[in-house]
């Protein structure tokens, strides 16, 4: 059996079980590429399949996800009877110390904000309100850095107050509901896109550039880059710096904190939250709550609150 047609059945049966399975095929493929697609599984060895995994950085995490891909494709290959061993190394390195994700601060925000305007160049094809309003609705409503660019027109009601994100991570389908000030910003867009004679169809993009398309996601990443070295918002010492997607992250950890301070029974709140991120279950909630002083010390109080009624009430 060749490998090419191989990891495309195994792929298939995977998926065909409802899993997505992205970045599993990505990195299947990557290695068919990599080895050749009409090598036969057999001959495929140890070595080739070590280099693979290695390739030309430190090891990292995703050495780990890549490890997991191959050793899951070749349990199916032996069972299927495609080979009779597996070429995957038994043994891992340890686990790189785990990627953390920023937590920008109010005023982080406010400076990232007021440098759209304040930014001297271009941002490429894209509007200064167009690169603000799409700052918002991430951090505002905790989007994924893919979901807004995704929107038709017909996904946003500005009338009613209500996003619709399609087919999304999980291949769902959710509502969310809108702020006040979130709405007031869509609609100062919109109306700026209308002025500008971009299309209001069902089906039209509704971020669009200054000529009209949809918004790539490379150019809104590449602007936010620029946009966030221009206001000087870094991780001192840190390879990895702040990224876009982190606006997601810090959505989460600030609605906590607000619910912590408001005195709000936040265990019976998480579960909407989860489904307002569009999470399958709590545990992937659970992973974009960083904890931050600022969290941690309001955790800290709710407990120290708690714990006081409790002896006082055995008291």
């Amino acid at each position: 059996m060749k490998l090419g047609p191989a990891t495309r059945e195994y792929v298939a049966n995977k998926q065909a079980t409802g899993m997505v399975f992205g970045v599993e095929a990505y990195v299947l493929r990557a290695f068919t590429e990599r080895m050749g697609p009409n090598v036969p599984i057999k001959k495929i060895t140890s070595d080739s399949v070590l280099d693979y995994l290695n390739g030309r950085g430190p090891v990292t995490l995703f050495w780990h996800r890549k490890h997991d891909a191959l050793s899951g494709f070749w349990r199916f290959a032996i069972q299927r009877g495609y080979t009779d061993r597996s070429p995957v190394p038994a043994r891992r390195p340890k686990k790189p110390i785990p990627f953390i994700p920023y937590i920008y601060t109010r005023e982080e925000l406010r400076r990232l904000l007021d440098g759209v305007t304040s930014y001297q160049k271009e941002w490429r094809k894209l509007e200064p309100i167009t690169l603000r309003a799409l700052l918002l609705l991430l951090y505002g409503a905790g989007l994924r850095t893919s979901e807004p660019i995704r929107l038709a027109c017909s996904d946003v009601e500005l009338a009613e107050s209500i996003l619709t994100i399609r087919i999304t991570k999980f291949y769902k389908t959710r509502r969310i509901a809108l702020s006040t000030q979130l709405q007031s910003v869509l609609a100062e867009y919109d109306a700026n896109r209308r002025l500008a004679g971009h299309s209001r169809h069902d089906t039209a993009p509704f971020f669009t550039y200054k000529k009209g398309g949809p918004v790539k996601r490379v150019v809104l990443e590449d602007a936010f880059q620029r946009l966030r070295q221009h206001v000087g918002v870094v991780r001192q010492n840190a390879r990895y710096q702040p990224r876009l997607h982190d606006l997601r992250h810090t959505f989460a950890v600030h609605r906590l904190i607000a619910w912590y301070r408001s005195g709000a029974d936040v265990q019976r709140l998480l579960p909407g939250l989860s489904t307002h991120l569009g999470h399958i279950s709590l545990s992937g909630t659970q992973r974009y709550l960083t904890m931050t002083p600022e969290l941690l010390t309001e955790a800290s109080l709710r407990f120290e609150h708690y714990a006081g009624e409790v002896i006082h009430g055995q008291a």
